[in-house]
Formats: C-alpha cells, sequence, structure tokens
C-alpha cells in the first residue's frame, strides 16, 4: 500500500490541485481578521459547532441536526468509513477518482472492487456494473465523486439515484467540486436513508489552506458518524473564515464561481484546437486531457518552460497519457495554452 502524496515542485504558476486561483477576498480576510482578534484564544473551540452547523444547515436547506462539520472532507471519508467498515467488508468504487476512497477502504481492512469507466466512454457512471457489484458482493459502501475527479465527469442524478435505491449499500457522494456543476443532491437525503452527501470549502471558496469540510447526511447517522470523530474537529481561525464566506457567498464567491466556469469553458476548445491532445469535457474547476506524446514528458516541458504545475495522472487506473489541468486566472489560462502550442509544434 502506498501513502497519498505529492512531490514537491518549484513553480511559478500552480494549476495542479484544483484550488481557487482567485482567492479568498481581501475584504472577507479583514472581516475574519477582527473577529478572530477579539476572540479568546486561549479557550478551545466549540465542541458541537452548532453557529457553523446552523449557518450550513441554512445554506444547503436541511437541519443543523444533518450536518458534521470536519478538518476538510477528508477527515470525513475518513470518519465515514471508520464507522461503517469492518475488516472483510465490500466496497465498490468507480475509477479512475479520487485515490483516498481506495486508501482508506484498504486500510480498514475491506475488499475494494473498483469498476472501470473507460476514456471511450467519457468516464460515464457504469451504473448496472456499480449496483450488481455491490448487490453481489452484499457491499457496505459505495463511494461515488461527482462531478468526479480527476476526470470532471458529471454523473446522470438518475443514475446516482439508482445506486443509492438498488446497492443495499451506504452510498457516500463526494460534491467537492458541486459549485462549478448544475447539480444538488440534497433532495436524495428526503428519499433514502442510506446516502452520505460530502461538500468542502477548499474548492470554490478559496480554502483550502484552512482545511474544512463538511457532511450531510440523516440525523441518525450524523449522530453514529460524529462517535468515530475526534473532538475539536475546526479550529477557531478556520470556523471563522467559513462563516464569512457562508455569509457572502452570492456577493463575493458565487461571481468567481461564474468567473471559473467561463475560463472551462473558453479553455476547452482552446486545447482542443491544439495538435496532439484531446481534452474532455468538464463539470468541475479542472480539464482532463489526453496526449499523443508521452504525459511526463508534457508535464516536465510546462514546467521547465513557463513554471507551468500541472497534475500528472497518467499512473491513475485508465489514464495513461493523460494530465490533470486546474483552471487558473485568465491570464494563466493563456500561457497555459500558448506553452503548449509550443511544445505540441502548433505554434
Amino acid at each position: 500500500m502506498q501513502a497519498y502524496t505529492l512531490k514537491p515542485y518549484t513553480y511559478r504558476h500552480k494549476m495542479n490541485q484544483n484550488e481557487n486561483p482567485f482567492g479568498y477576498p481581501e475584504d472577507l480576510k479583514a472581516i475574519v481578521l477582527e473577529r478572530v482578534a477579539q476572540a479568546d484564544w486561549a479557550r478551545y473551540p466549540s465542541f458541537t459547532l452548532d453557529t457553523l452547523r446552523e449557518a450550513l444547515a441554512a445554506h444547503n436547506g436541511v437541519r443543523r441536526e444533518m450536518v458534521l462539520v470536519g478538518n476538510g472532507s477528508n477527515e470525513l471519508i475518513y470518519v465515514t468509513l471508520a464507522a461503517t467498515l469492518r475488516t472483510g467488508d465490500h466496497v465498490v468504487i468507480p475509477v479512475p477518482t479520487f485515490s483516498v476512497y481506495g486508501l482508506l477502504a484498504r486500510v480498514f481492512g475491506a475488499h475494494v472492487h473498483e469498476i472501470p469507466m473507460p476514456p471511450e466512454t467519457n468516464f460515464a457512471l457504469p451504473v448496472d456494473a456499480v449496483i450488481e457489484t455491490a448487490q453481489r458482493h452484499q457491499a457496505r459502501v459505495v463511494v461515488l465523486c461527482t462531478p468526479n475527479n480527476p476526470t470532471g465527469t458529471a454523473y446522470a442524478p438518475a443514475d446516482v439515484e439508482r445506486v443509492a435505491a438498488e446497492s443495499g449499500a451506504l452510498v457516500l457522494i463526494d460534491e467537492a467540486y458541486r459549485e462549478f456543476a448544475d447539480q444538488d443532491f440534497t433532495p436524495l437525503l428526503e428519499r433514502y436513508d442510506n446516502v452520505v452527501l460530502l461538500r468542502t470549502f477548499s474548492k470554490a471558496m478559496a480554502m483550502g489552506g484552512l482545511r474544512v469540510g463538511y457532511a450531510i447526511t440523516n440525523e441518525a447517522l450524523a449522530r453514529e458518524l460524529h462517535k468515530a470523530q475526534l473532538p475539536y474537529a475546526l479550529n477557531l481561525f478556520s470556523e471563522t473564515a467559513a462563516l464569512v464566506a457562508i455569509e457572502h457567498f452570492e456577493s463575493h464567491f458565487r461571481p468567481l464561481i461564474e468567473r471559473l466556469k467561463a475560463e472551462r469553458e473558453r479553455l476547452i476548445p482552446a486545447l482542443n484546437a491544439l495538435p496532439g491532445l484531446h481534452a474532455y469535457p468538464s463539470a468541475a474547476n479542472f480539464v482532463l486531457a489526453r496526449f499523443d506524446r508521452p504525459a511526463r514528458e508534457i508535464f516536465e516541458a510546462l514546467l521547465n518552460r513557463a513554471g507551468i504545475l500541472i497534475r500528472d495522472v497518467s499512473g491513475y487506473p485508465l489514464l495513461a497519457g493523460h494530465l490533470r489541468i486546474s483552471l487558473g486566472t485568465p491570464e494563466e489560462n493563456d500561457l497555459l495554452v500558448q506553452t503548449l502550442a509550443e511544445i505540441l509544434g502548433a505554434a
């Protein structure tokens, strides 16, 4: 088993971790700093995080008791699997996807069944195979990431609902990139008691460095998941920044999300106009591209020529020759296309 890690690189343009390139707005930083400065740092943060959970409940149209807050959504992946899995249990995961799901499932002694989503299908969810495998092995958990990382695919809502209805498993739906897609799986919680939704402040709300994630599920399951969580999941600073982000979501973050979506729709055709690559459709804040030349060669050329760091995902299942490009600022995206044109001989 290999640990999840990223090799450090020296770069000028960071386009490898699907972060928000516009950052947390400066005027909101000032509000956060003022509030934190007035707080008592000697005291432990809130044990139950009721204020943040109440704000998240209102933001998502659910009840506070359905919300669980964690130190990044990665912690909540860990908590959900820790509370659910026993040695020898079965987990179903469509691949390629975020590798932490399978890594943690194996840490807990589970058998992981990977269901392939080939590039020639545009990485569509093989819903029949997922359900059949889950039923045959009496799987405890099915993990779905939509929009999926690293492919950018948004699964059809009807397919996701079929998995919830027919798999017989707990369905963990990672919605880290939901703000960039026209999807909302919250209504599933009204119809099924085996669904956990994971959401994060790291992507759309530019808080990757502050580690704030949350889960939404039915109240009974939320209580059980909380039992597997260490106390004081969030520090004072992160909680405050999250509250400020929610308060100013429509005024500050919605416009940034729309700018990134516009950049995505501009970047994909620009990439596809270059020779020797194919950029797939994306519903996230990144684009997956397949190259005719070795992916590592392109990766290193971008880094060496222009200091552009992207993500080499060619080692993922079914992704030989593929690289993942996080959306940057308009200037960074233009530089990326220009540099790729030079590398590929189109300039």
